[in-house]
């Protein structure tokens, strides 16, 4: 969760981070597939390592990373990202709910199985 909030701070209320999303708003059909993907696997190879890891110590049922790390980010900070028209100005209280319901579900849908 705290890596969650982390990546939601830095960005929320960034005066830098709110013209870099509106530029790339206006941009985007200029822009090649290429730079999207590229930003999407900055972060994303980050998570996918730790799953990794985690799937290997049997702390996360993880068939395939890089869909985990989809899934976690969509249910956490692109989530939190993806509020239309609130960019830089959803409430912490809310952004805490959605990290904290978000990490919630990733684990109900990741945990390991138990075994009877």
């Amino acid at each position: 969760m705290l890596f969650c909030k982390q990546i939601v701070t830095s960005a929320n209320g960034s005066s830098d981070y709110m013209a870099l999303i509106r530029l790339v708003m206006v941009e985007a059909a200029n822009l090649p597939d290429s730079f999207f993907e590229r930003l999407d696997n900055a972060t994303e190879e980050g998570i996918i390592r730790r799953f990794t890891a985690f799937g290997q110590n049997g702390l996360l049922n993880v068939i395939d990373p890089k869909m985990a790390a989809k899934h976690f980010a969509a249910l956490t900070f692109l989530l939190v990202f993806n509020q239309p028209g609130k960019i830089g100005t959803i409430e912490e209280e809310q952004t805490k709910r959605i990290i904290t319901e978000g990490v919630s579900v990733f684990l109900c849908a990741y945990a390991p199985q138990r075994k009877s």
